[in-house]
């Protein structure tokens, strides 16, 4: 019998667990955990217009590096959307990588063979030009240019790896949007154009405990979520966690198992929810200090509403910090 559908409320994080050990997994694994975690909610998905599915592939890294996103994760995560009715035509998945060899980047990343099992392949968002989104109250940036699929679409599926940072602490939902965005802006955590004016001072320490370069690129996270919902588009995060990884989140480090998928409309509730999972405390996490202080949500885990879809339960703080 086909288990009932949680209607997605846009203001919960939705959790979603599974025993796992090692540190690395096979690819039909991870397609089956994300098919099972998304079937467990009913999506608004449209009937008509693309539906975008953004992993992260920053760098060519293999699949089992924990560096990316699985490309496992992401074909379980098609099997649900079609089987709630998407049509395989509406399907796009693709990321903003900037690199010339891109058909070696898809194929080291584990995407050209994992996409071919579900009858899609990785598109590149830097090819098709690019539409200026205005941010009221930008700090950093007072616009961003995002890749047109990414503001076209009818839905947006963000979908990171559990992993930490060298900047951020944690890259979850909040940072992986940074490959929707046009180069030069999307390396955020470089010296950009807009910080040159800060360059002298670019060192010096914040009120906050941290450099400015670092405060700066806390704001640019806010600024581009401030953004992205200027666009209006209906999304929701889905965290890649069944295996995470610590250190900078890129080669130094040491992945984990987790066991879990975190799912929600509001980027920032699941950041705060997915950083508190993974050991560290979000209302020291900067990044998200400054989301929270921008009305864009709260870094307190008693205030969020998070629901365990593996036994269809509320979690108050005391069952978080037991998991």
């Amino acid at each position: 019998m086909e288990r009932s559908r949680l209607r997605l409320d846009m203001e919960c994080v939705y959790l979603y667990r599974t025993d796992v050990e090692g540190t690395t997994a096979p690819f039909e694994r991870y397609r089956e955990f994300a098919r099972e975690a998304l079937q467990r909610l009913e999506l608004p998905l449209p009937e008509t217009g693309t539906i975008l599915l953004n992993p992260n592939i920053t760098v060519p890294a293999a699949p089992d590096s924990r560096i990316i996103t699985h490309p496992g994760f992401i074909a379980g995560l098609v099997d649900a959307l079609l089987e709630q009715g998407a049509d395989q035509d509406q399907l796009l998945v693709g990321e903003g990588y900037g690199h010339k060899k891109r058909g070696h980047w898809a194929q080291l990343s584990g995407y050209t063979q994992g996409l071919g099992r579900v009858g899609l392949e990785l598109i590149d968002l830097d090819l098709a030009g690019g539409v200026e989104v205005a941010i009221p109250g930008g700090v950093v940036f007072p616009q961003l240019t995002f890749a047109r699929q990414a503001t076209e679409c009818a839905f947006y599926l963000n979908v990171p790896v559990a992993k930490c940072h060298n900047l951020s602490l944690t890259t979850l939902a909040m940072k992986n949007t940074q490959g929707t965005i046009l180069s030069p802006q999307r390396h955020m955590c470089a010296q950009q154009t807009e910080d040159e004016p800060f360059a002298d001072q670019a060192h010096d320490i914040t009120e906050r405990g941290i450099s400015l370069h670092e405060e700066r690129f806390c704001h640019k996270q806010s600024d581009k979520t401030v953004a992205r919902l200027q666009l209006g588009i209906p999304q929701l995060s889905v965290v890649d966690g069944l295996i995470g990884r610590d250190g900078t989140g890129f080669n130094h480090g040491d992945n984990r198992p987790l066991g879990w998928t975190i799912m929600g409309a509001s980027e920032v509730l699941v950041d705060v929810v997915g950083t508190y999972l993974m050991g560290i405390d979000p209302q020291a996490t900067p990044y998200l200090q400054v989301a929270a202080e921008r009305g864009l949500g709260t870094t307190r885990i008693e205030d969020i509403d998070v629901v365990d879809l593996t036994v269809g339960d509320r979690l108050d703080a005391a069952s978080l910090r037991q998991l």
